[in-house]
C-alpha cells in the first residue's frame, strides 16, 4: 500500500495552529507533523480528548497515504452522498481496502472508532513488519491481535504501563495523532529511491526506481549494449517499465531500445520528437508500435510521474524538438524523492544549460553530466547553479573523443562534488533516502590541471640613505625608528630613537586615526509579507524546516531564497 514518505526532520515549532496543544504536550510534535503534511486542517482547537469517528479516520488515513479524495463523489453507501464534502476520501479509503462498510450498505460515518479498529486501519494502510509482541488484553484469538502486534513491531505503539493495549477503548484525537505520525515516519524510513547508472561503454542508460514503485528507463546505450541493459534490468527484478525515455535519437542513447522493448512490458514511451533518418531510429519506432506503448513527445515542464504528497516525481525540465543540433534536442529529465533530486542532462550543450538556469530549478544533489563529460557541456556556471554533491559521467574507456575532458573534471572539482565514472567503476548505484543519498562505489579523484602562478612584479627599489629629513619624509612621511634601514643618527636631532618624525606635543608622530566601523546591514521588508530579507543569510535551504529558522513566515516568488520545490501548493509562497 503506498504511503506518505517525507522528510524526518522536526517541523518548525512556530507552525502550531491549535490553542489547546502546548509545546509541552507529549503529542505536540506528532500533531505538528500531521499539520505540516496536510493530514489535518487548521482550526481553533484540536480537541485532544474528542472521540474519533469512522468518517474522521477515513479522511485522515487517506490523506496520510496520499489518496486523492478532494473531489466529492457518490459513494456506494446509502448514507454517504455526494453532498458530503468528505465523500471522496471515504470512497478512496474503502477502495484502498483500509476501511469497510456494513452489510446493510451503510458506512455509519458518526460511529466511534476503538483503538483496536485503528490498529487494523493503520496495518492495512502502511507496510509494517510482522510482530510477535503481546499485550495482556489482546489474546492471539483477538481479531486485532495481528494488527496490534505490527504496530508494536514498528514502535508505533508501546501500549500502557500496565502491559495492556486497551483495544476496546474509544480512540481519541490524541491517540490518532500519535499512531498516524509514527506510522508515516516509519514508512519514510523504510523506503528509498535508486538511480542506476548502467555501464554501457560510450553511451548512456539510466534506470530510476522510484520510492513509490515506478521503474523509469532513460536511454539504452548502443545497439551492442542492448543485451547488457536487459540483463541489468532483469537483475533488478524489473518486469514492467512505467516509462522509457529516449532523450534524443543518437545511436549511443537509443541503440539498445529494441532489445528493451522486446524484453519488458513498457507502458509509456517518451521521445524527444527530433526526427532522424537512421535505421536505428526507425527500428526503435517500429519496436514501440509493436509493443503497444503510448508514444508521447513532451513539452518542457511536463510532469510524467508526480506524487506531490511524497515528493516522488519524474519531470521533463527541457524539450526542444526544433533544435538545429541533435544534442540540443536532448530531453533533460529530473527526478527525486523527499528532498533529494537527480538531474539527467542527456547530451545537452552549455547553451541549453544556460537556458535551463534561467527557466527552471536545476538544483540537484546528483547530476549525470551532459555529453559523456565533453567540454561542450557541464560549464562551471551551470554546475554552480546545480550545486551537486555527486557527479556521474557515463563514457567508454579509451574512447576516441577524449571523454571526459579535463575542463569538465576541473569544474566538478571546483564545485566540490564527488565524481563517479562508469568507465572506471562500472555500474553505479545511488540509493536515495529522505534527506541523504549514498553511492556504492569509490569516488574518482579528479585530476585537476596545475594552476599557472603569475610571476610577481618586482617591488620598486626604495633608497635607504637620505641627505636630510626633507628628503627622507618624501618616502617615509612620519620618519623612521631606530633599527629601520633608513635610520641615521645624524637625522635624529633629539636623540629619542626616532629620526625625522613629525612632531606633536610629545615630540612623537601623531597617532593614526581609528576608522569608524561601517554599520551592519539591517534586515529589510515585512516578515509577514514573504519579502523579508536577512542580509548575508543563506539563499538555498534543504527543506522548509531549515528555511523557517531564518524566514519564519516563508518567502514569496522573487525572494532570493524562494525555490519551487518548497512551494508545494504552487501558490507562489514557499514554506508559508
Amino acid at each position: 500500500m503506498g504511503a506518505l514518505l517525507w522528510s524526518l526532520s522536526m517541523p518548525a515549532t512556530n507552525a502550531m495552529s491549535y490553542s489547546d496543544v502546548p509545546k509541552t504536550h507529549s503529542n505536540y510534535y506528532d500533531i505538528l507533523y500531521l499539520e505540516e503534511h496536510d493530514v489535518i486542517v487548521d482550526r481553533a482547537s484540536y480537541g485532544m480528548q474528542d472521540i474519533v469517528t469512522r468518517e474522521e479516520v477515513a479522511v485522515m488515513v487517506a490523506k496520510a497515504i496520499g489518496l486523492d479524495g478532494s473531489k466529492p463523489v457518490d459513494t456506494k453507501f446509502k448514507d454517504v452522498k455526494k453532498n458530503n464534502s468528505n465523500s471522496g476520501y471515504i470512497q478512496a479509503a474503502v477502495d484502498a481496502g483500509i476501511i469497510n462498510g456494513y452489510t446493510d450498505n451503510t458506512f455509519r460515518s458518526t460511529t466511534n472508532v476503538t483503538r483496536g479498529h485503528m490498529a487494523a486501519f493503520i496495518s492495512r494502510a502502511f507496510t509494517l513488519p510482522t510482530g510477535t509482541k503481546t499485550f495482556k488484553d489482546v489474546a492471539k484469538n483477538n481479531t486485532a491481535y495481528a494488527a496490534v502486534s505490527q504496530l508494536a513491531a514498528a514502535n508505533i505503539t508501546t501500549g500502557y504501563e500496565d502491559g495492556t493495549f486497551k483495544p476496546q477503548n474509544n480512540l481519541t484525537r490524541a491517540h490518532i495523532s500519535a499512531f498516524l505520525a509514527r506510522a508515516m515516519r516509519y514508512e519514510a524510513q523504510t523506503h528509498t529511491m535508486e538511480a542506476h547508472f548502467i555501464d554501457v561503454g560510450q553511451g548512456d542508460a539510466t534506470l530510476l526506481q522510484l520510492a513509490t514503485g515506478e521503474n523509469v528507463l532513460i536511454d539504452a546505450g548502443t545497439d551492442a549494449a542492448g543485451e547488457t541493459v536487459v540483463a541489468y534490468l532483469q537483475k533488478q527484478n524489473v518486469q514492467t517499465l512505467d516509462y522509457v525515455i529516449a532523450t534524443h535519437p543518437d545511436a549511443d542513447h537509443i541503440g539498445g531500445m529494441v532489445d528493451v522493448l522486446k524484453a519488458f512490458d513498457v507502458k509509456h514511451f517518451v521521445d524527444s520528437g527530433k526526427v532522424h533518418t537512421t535505421n536505428t531510429y526507425k527500428n526503435m519506432l517500429q519496436a514501440v508500435d509493436a509493443e503497444g506503448a503510448t508514444f508521447t513527445v513532451p513539452n518542457a515542464g511536463d510532469m510524467l510521474i508526480e506524487h506531490t504528497d511524497v515528493h516522488s516525481y519524474v519531470q521533463v525540465l527541457y524539450a526542444n524538438e526544433s533544435a538545429k543540433e541533435t544534442n540540443d534536442a536532448s530531453l533533460v529529465v529530473k527526478g527525486g524523492f523527499c528532498s533529494e533530486d537527480v538531474l539527467l542532462m542527456g547530451d545537452a550543450s552549455a547553451d541549453v544549460e544556460a537556458q535551463l538556469v534561467k527557466q527552471a530549478n536545476v538544483e540537484a544533489d546528483i547530476v549525470k553530466l551532459g555529453h559523456h563529460g565533453s567540454n561542450t557541456s557541464s560549464s562551471l556556471s551551470f554546475l554552480q547553479a546545480v550545486k551537486p554533491n555527486t557527479a556521474i559521467i557515463s563514457y567508454g574507456e579509451g574512447n576516441s573523443y577524449g571523454h571526459p575532458h579535463k575542463e569538465v573534471v576541473a569544474n566538478v572539482h571546483k564545485v566540490g562534488a564527488s565524481m563517479y565514472e562508469t568507465a572506471k567503476q562500472g555500474h553505479i548505484v545511488a540509493t536515495i533516502q529522505c534527506g541523504s543519498h549514498t553511492v556504492d562505489q569509490q569516488a574518482s579523484t579528479p585530476v585537476v590541471p596545475t594552476p599557472v602562478v603569475p610571476t610577481p612584479t618586482p617591488a620598486p627599489v626604495v633608497p635607504t640613505s637620505f641627505a636630510n629629513c626633507t628628503e627622507l619624509r618624501k618616502v617615509y612621511p612620519d620618519g623612521v625608528k631606530e633599527g629601520h634601514v633608513a635610520y641615521a643618527a645624524k637625522l635624529d636631532g633629539d636623540s629619542d630613537g626616532w629620526a625625522c618624525e613629525t612632531t606633536d606635543s610629545n615630540d612623537k608622530p601623531a597617532p593614526a586615526p581609528v576608522p569608524t566601523p561601517a554599520p551592519k546591514p539591517q534586515p529589510t521588508g515585512d516578515v509577514n509579507s514573504g519579502s523579508y530579507v536577512v542580509p548575508g543569510a543563506a539563499t538555498s535551504f534543504k527543506n522548509c524546516t531549515a528555511m523557517r529558522e531564518v524566514y519564519p513566515k516563508g518567502v514569496k516568488t522573487g525572494h532570493p531564497a524562494y525555490a519551487k520545490k518548497h512551494d508545494r501548493d504552487g501558490d507562489g509562497w514557499a514554506c508559508e
